[in-house]
C-alpha cells in the first residue's frame, strides 16, 4: 500500500481486474469512456466485441448501435446490456443526479435508460432546436441544454419527473451566437454555465444572458468527444474550469478571468476531484498520472491505462487498460 500524505490518498496494492477480452485473435473486445454512478456503486463503459479491427476504425462495428459494460463494485460482477437506439463508442453519456438513469443526446433527442437497458424516456423537444449538449443540475430533476437553430444556439432548461419519467416543462431562456459548433457544456453555478466551442473559445454565461468570461484555448481535433469536456472545480473560494487543449491541460480561473497552462503538451484525457484536490490525466505515451490541481505529478499509475475517471464518491479510479490493438480490460484502482 502506498500513501500520498499531501492528498490523504491510499491506494490498494494492486489493480482490480474485472474483465478480460476473448483470447480468439479473430475477435476484438474494447471498452470506452467509463462513467461512475454518483454514489460510486457502479461503473458503465462503452463496449464492443466484434470481428478484429483497429480501436479507432471506420464506421461499422464501432459506429453501430452499441452496448454497455455494467460493473457492480460490490459484487465485482460485470454484465453487458444492449442499447439499440444509441451508439456507445466515443459518445457522451451521463447519469442523472439520482443515478437511476443514464442519458444520451442522440438522434435529435434525449434518451434515458436504466441499467437493465430499459428505455425510461425519449424526449424530442418540439421547440428549442436540435439538442446538441446537456448538463444536469445538481439540485432537482432538471437539465440545461443547448439546441441548434438557424439563429444560433438556444439555451434551455427542462424539468422532468423521475417517478413517472415524463417531461414537466421546458423554458427557453435566450440564444447565443453560432460562432462555432458547441462541443461541451457545464454548470458553473446554479445560475451560470460555460460552453466550449470548436474554435477553442470557452465562454461563461449568466442565466440572464450576460457574458461573464471568455477564454481562448488551443483548438484540436479528436474523434472522442470526451476529450473536449469542461470540468468545473469549486473548493473554498476557488472556481475553475479545467480543459485539455492542443497545448496540454489548462486551468481557467473564473474569478480572475486568467488562464494557466498546468501540464504542457502530451495530454489526451483527464478528470478532476475537488474533494481530493487532485486530478488524473492520460498522456500520449499511454501513461496515467495522478497530480495536484496545480499540475504537479504525484505518481504514475500504470502504462496503457487510459480514459481515467475518478468516482464522484471518491472510492476509485476507473480506467481502460489497453493490452494491444485488439484487447482491452476494464480496471478499477480502489481509493480509500
Amino acid at each position: 500500500m502506498t500513501r500520498y500524505s499531501s492528498l490523504l490518498i491510499a491506494f490498494a496494492a494492486s489493480l482490480l481486474l474485472v474483465a478480460c477480452s476473448d483470447d480468439d485473435p479473430s475477435t476484438m473486445t474494447h471498452y470506452f469512456n467509463p462513467v461512475w454512478t454518483p454514489d460510486g456503486s457502479t461503473i458503465v463503459a462503452g463496449y464492443v466485441q466484434a470481428p478484429t479491427g483497429p480501436v479507432n476504425g471506420p464506421d461499422g462495428a464501432l459506429g453501430a448501435p452499441g452496448s454497455l459494460a455494467v460493473l457492480d463494485m460490490d459484487t465485482r460482477v460485470e454484465r453487458i446490456i444492449s442499447l439499440p437506439a444509441v451508439s456507445t463508442v466515443h459518445t457522451l453519456y451521463a447519469f442523472d443526479p439520482s443515478g437511476a438513469a443514464l442519458t444520451f443526446v442522440e438522434n435529435g433527442g434525449f434518451y434515458f435508460y436504466d441499467l437493465t437497458g430499459r428505455e425510461l424516456l425519449f424526449h424530442q423537444p418540439a421547440e428549442g432546436g436540435i439538442p446538441a449538449v446537456m448538463d444536469f443540475s445538481n439540485t432537482g430533476n432538471s437539465f440545461l441544454w443547448l439546441g441548434s437553430t438557424p439563429e444560433g444556439y438556444t439555451v434551455n432548461t427542462t424539468v422532468y419527473d423521475a417517478a413517472t419519467w415524463t417531461i414537466d416543462n421546458q423554458i427557453t431562456m435566450f440564444t447565443i451566437p453560432n460562432d462555432s459548433p458547441v462541443l461541451a457544456l457545464t454548470h458553473t453555478s446554479q445560475r451560470s454555465f460555460a460552453v466550449r466551442l470548436e474554435n477553442g473559445t470557452v465562454k461563461e454565461y449568466d442565466f440572464n444572458g450576460s457574458e461573464l468570461n471568455t477564454f481562448a484555448t488551443a483548438p484540436f481535433e479528436s474523434n472522442n468527444p470526451w476529450h473536449y469536456r469542461l470540468m468545473f472545480y469549486s473548493r473554498n473560494d476557488e472556481r475553475y474550469l479545467f480543459v485539455r487543449d492542443d497545448e496540454g491541460i489548462r486551468r481557467l480561473d473564473l474569478a480572475s478571468g486568467i488562464p494557466r497552462l498546468l501540464v504542457e503538451g502530451g495530454a489526451i484525457d483527464m478528470d478532476i476531484s475537488a474533494v481530493r484536490n487532485s486530478m488524473v490525466y492520460e498522456t500520449t505515451t499511454g501513461d496515467t498520472w495522478i497530480a495536484t490541481v496545480e499540475g504537479n505529478p504525484l505518481t504514475r499509475i500504470a502504462p496503457m491505462n487510459v480514459m481515467p475517471r475518478i468516482s464522484p464518491a471518491n472510492n476509485g479510479i476507473a480506467m481502460v487498460e489497453r493490452t494491444d490493438v485488439y484487447t482491452d480490460s476494464l480496471h478499477v484502482l480502489r481509493l480509500r
